[in-house]
């Protein structure tokens, strides 16, 4: 029996410059995090030649051909796995919240199919397999952000070339800066879900017949790198601050980015002490991420009674991780 622990992500700046209609024009600069709300996956051999996969729903078929999970399906096609084999996962958070559930669970899958396979693999290669999935395979509009996330943990730099090639490298911050994030970070549910694929694809859509949008994604570009300045210096407050100039640009991006819910719910926490904020990912729901640095504990008070539910959080420095092998 193979256990894998694979963290979720939490984008820090420069999200979305990873996404297929800006990256190949432009390149991407991100800083991104992954955060110890976790996906598990179990893998196992099965007594029968049958392959069993339980997440919300259990399937067992009798070749992978068979199979509706496309990311398991094409996880055992590329690694050769044909029958005699079970998969369960379990997961932290829902997914369809922006929090990149889906490439988490591919990255610790894979991660779990070598050391079944009794294969040693690197952290790059697990990011790149689960990249050649879901963007070359299945066609997800999608980025590399999820997999290097989920695949490295920690807090990183994240820079794509035009041609695809990615760099990683640790964000360069202090550990005082390290306790700051910790302390000041929090996320809340709004208790949406929603399709992120559909969202993408109507932002990728948007954005190439617009010039505007495209600038506004250069813009949350130029944010991303000041983001990474103001956290390399020690500067919190500032990062903050450059939380809601992103918020208020990434919005422009799309007509399903935010609504009068979720603009509500962000104007009242800039009222009660969040310097700055965003919903995370595609947007339309999931997860709100808020910076405050002031009466925190009232800050949280007044976020829960209006309905959003608080989600405390440690950075996860592990990255994908093998945690029962056996």
């Amino acid at each position: 029996m193979i256990i894998s622990r694979t963290p979720v992500r939490v984008p820090i700046g420069g999200g979305g410059t990873d996404l297929p209609f800006f990256q190949p024009k432009y390149g991407a600069s991100l800083i991104t995090s992954a955060i110890n709300k976790h996906i598990y996956v179990n893998v196992n051999k099965r007594f029968e030649d049958t392959i069993r996969v339980s997440y919300s729903k259990t399937e067992i078929v009798d070749s992978i051909e068979d199979l509706k999970h496309d990311r398991v399906r094409e996880a055992l096609r590329l690694l050769d796995l044909k029958k005699g084999i079970e998969i369960t996962t379990i997961a932290d958070i829902p997914s369809g919240t922006g929090m990149g559930t889906s490439s988490s669970f591919l990255v610790g899958l894979l991660n779990a199919l070598h050391a079944y396979k009794r294969e040693y693999t690197d952290t790059k290669t697990l990011a790149e397999e689960a990249c050649k999935i879901e963007i070359d395979i299945l066609k997800e509009p999608i980025g590399k952000q999820d997999q290097y996330a989920a695949a490295y943990g920690g807090i990183i730099n994240l820079g794509i070339n035009k041609d695809g090639k990615v760099m990683v490298s640790p964000l360069n911050i202090s550990e005082n800066v390290l306790h700051e994030l910790q302390e000041n970070l929090f996320m809340f549910y709004t208790g949406i879900t929603r399709d992120t694929t559909k969202i993408l694809s109507k932002q990728q859509n948007e954005a190439e017949s617009d010039e505007e949008k495209a600038k506004n994604m250069m813009e949350i570009k130029k944010i991303g790198e000041e983001i990474k300045k103001a956290l390399e210096s020690g500067n919190c407050r500032r990062f903050g601050e450059w939380l809601n100039i992103h918020w208020e640009t990434k919005k422009k991006l799309a007509s399903v980015m935010s609504n009068t819910e979720i603009d509500k719910w962000y104007d009242y926490a800039l009222k009660n002490g969040a310097i700055g904020g965003k919903i995370m990912g595609a947007g339309g729901g999931g997860f709100f991420l808020f910076y405050c640095d002031k009466n925190k504990n009232n800050f949280a008070d007044k976020m829960s009674k209006i309905g959003l539910s608080r989600v405390p959080f440690r950075f996860d420095f592990d990255g994908s991780k093998i945690v029962f092998n056996a």
